[in-house]
């Protein structure tokens, strides 16, 4: 038993998992038990791919040999991670960078397996000592400019930071390089050097450190398949299943670079198409300026809401307060049109849905609309900007004529009621069309409510079921004060709500559809007394149509139809609010299309 305990091996292993698991807790936040549990699964093989070759190489991993590559690691597992929190710790409710120290240990791994099958082969020569350190270099290269433009920023590398650095050319890096002080220059050039000189020296190290190595049969094949397996893991190239693609700083990259394809795509067509779209009113916008609110929910399920079903917590008090007013349209027939995000927006925000031929890139927003009604255009926003999940959102959002997101402020608190310290901004002598995209009930659904605000459960405590209706009850405060500040200040006329979807909060999320249950979301409309009586056909096929089905992605429809737009880019039998309405439970789909609500067996 003691012989177990004093094991080298084992004693370097435990601790490098405490040390390792300890730092990802403490540079984490809002992690949920299933994230926490996960992790901890996790790291185990990545620490013994770190521990476990040196102790069969018969050599210990503190040796001067790995300097070099337990450095490169280091520095991975740290910066990007440590940054973040240092920036936004204060800010954000929940964020995590398992990747970042993944990759530390399988970069400190790699190199490791490779100097000790060098050192087997006697094959450490010079040339090969030189490729190590250019590689562990370069590596290097990645943390030493996150830590540089922390240093200068006093803030981690962001998206509008990367945008600027991608948008860089030649000829303002070295404009950028000329204005710096002589002394930064020598201190930069020569910390560099140093650098560079550093790996050099422990890579010639380990050529003589290593020397005495020799492996049996058996270690040879572990050796190269380990080495094999890394290399494969490290350089996949897929950004959806490549791990180091997915560190911090690489998917912050990749997604502004992606952004800004796509983003010109979609630039291109609408400064060809957008002066010849045509809208026009019907009845000319009123003397006095007028407001209107879109409100976006996330992961906000009806089948949680007493309002919309036969749930026994009241997770809407205020909206359940009118459910008898005139002036409320609730519908219990929403549907998604798909279960994730930016599908389910790429629809709802534009003429493209389930139900025509259009694409993306080609369709016109709701916000072209509104600015082509006479609006004043505002997008807020307390999700991300830019990434697989925001791209395209962000494209329609940076159309509006003042576009904000709490993400991209590092000292808003970065729950949802951040938003309503945008409202002011709006000026009330102007008609305006307002966005609001919530974060909802995004999971982890602990982190999307101030601790204050927990009505069912124990204030701090992870528990799905109460986590989650906490946050529709919180959604449903929020949606209470957007209502009242607009009503006072900004002459609100109508806003609708609806969520991007769905979700079944005990159960784990999964990539594909697996029940109705991630799809059926809620919907209301709010139109002002005034509002309707200067429209009465829109307020009587609302109405009309409260028990009617409908999915989102018909948003841009209903939208237009309540805005009294006329336009050829407008089909009102796709809209709520016409009475030449077109839909049923019969002919509507979700999924884009794959699946009937005919299929839904689901009970009210």
């Amino acid at each position: 038993m003691l012989s177990w305990l004093t094991n080298y091996f084992t004693i370097s292993t435990i601790l490098l998992y405490i040390a390792i698991f300890l730092f990802y807790a403490k540079i984490s936040k809002g992690l949920g038990n299933k994230a926490f549990y996960l992790q901890m699964r996790r790291f185990l093989p990545c620490i013994l791919a770190v521990t476990l070759p040196p102790y069969l190489a018969d050599t210990s991993l503190l040796s001067s040999a790995f300097i070099a590559p337990l450095l490169v690691g280091i520095a991975w597992i740290i910066t990007y991670p440590t940054l973040y929190f240092m920036t936004y710790k204060n800010s954000a409710v929940s964020f995590s960078y398992h990747f970042d120290i993944v990759i530390g240990l399988y970069l400190s791994s790699f190199f490791i397996c490779l100097s000790i099958l060098c050192a087997h082969f006697h094959i450490m020569s010079l040339p090969v000592i030189i490729l190590f350190t250019v590689l562990e270099f370069i590596l290097l290269l990645i943390p030493v400019f996150q830590l540089s433009y922390y240093s200068i920023y006093h803030a981690c590398l962001s998206e509008t930071g990367m945008m600027a650095v991608q948008q860089t050319d030649k000829n303002e890096a070295l404009e950028f390089l000329y204005a710096l002080t002589w002394k930064t220059k020598i201190i930069s050039t020569g910390a560099l050097i140093c650098l560079g000189t550093l790996l050099l020296y422990y890579n010639i190290s380990a050529a003589t450190t290593l020397s005495h190595i020799s492996l049996d049969i058996k270690a040879i094949v572990f050796f190269t398949a380990l080495t094999i397996f890394l290399a494969y893991y490290l350089s996949r190239p897929d950004p959806e299943t490549g791990a180091f693609l997915r560190t911090g700083f690489m998917e912050l990259y990749i997604d502004v670079k992606e952004y800004f394809k796509v983003s010109g795509q979609y630039t291109a067509y609408h400064q060809a198409n957008l002066p010849n779209l045509e809208v026009n009113l019907s009845t000319p916008l009123p003397e006095k300026p007028q407001t209107f609110i879109l409100v976006i929910g996330e992961s906000a399920s009806r089948d949680h809401m007493s309002l919309f079903s036969n749930y026994e917590r009241d997770t809407t008090p205020w909206l359940s307060a009118h459910k008898n007013s005139s002036e409320f349209f609730l519908f219990k027939n929403s549907y998604a049109c798909w279960h994730q995000t930016v599908p389910v927006l790429e629809r709802a925000l534009t003429e493209l849905n389930q139900y025509n031929a259009k694409t993306f890139n080609t369709s016109f927003s709701i916000l072209d609309i509104a600015k082509k009604a006479g609006f004043d255009t505002y997008w807020f926003s307390n999700q991300g900007y830019v990434g697989s999940v925001d791209t395209p959102v962000t494209l329609i959002a940076n159309t509006a004529d003042r576009a904000a997101w709490t993400k991209q402020e590092i000292t808003k608190k970065q729950c949802d009621e951040a938003l309503l310290e945008y409202l002011p901004t709006v000026d009330p002598t102007k008609n305006n069309f307002i966005i609001f995209h919530l974060m909802g009930s995004h999971d982890n659904f602990q982190t999307r409510y101030p601790e204050e605000f927990t009505i069912w459960g124990t204030p701090g405590k992870y528990h799905l079921i109460d986590n989650y209706d906490n946050s529709l009850a919180y959604t449903d405060y929020l949606l209470k004060e957007i209502y009242t500040y607009a009503t006072e200040h900004l002459n609100l006329q109508g806003l609708v709500y609806f969520s991007d979807h769905s979700t079944i909060p005990d159960k784990r999320r999964q990539p594909d559809f697996t029940d109705f249950l991630t799809v059926r979301i809620p919907m209301f409309v709010y139109l002002s007394d005034n509002y309707q009586k200067a429209h009465p056909d829109v307020s009587l096929a609302l109405r009309k149509h409260e028990n009617s089905y409908w999915t989102n992605d018909l948003t841009y429809d209903l939208v237009c139809g309540i805005l009294k737009v006329q336009s050829p880019n407008y089909d009102a039998t796709q809209s709520l609010a016409s009475s030449e309405y077109r839909f049923s439970r019969e002919n509507l789909t979700t999924l884009l299309g794959e699946m009937p609500l005919t299929a839904d067996q689901t009970e009210n």
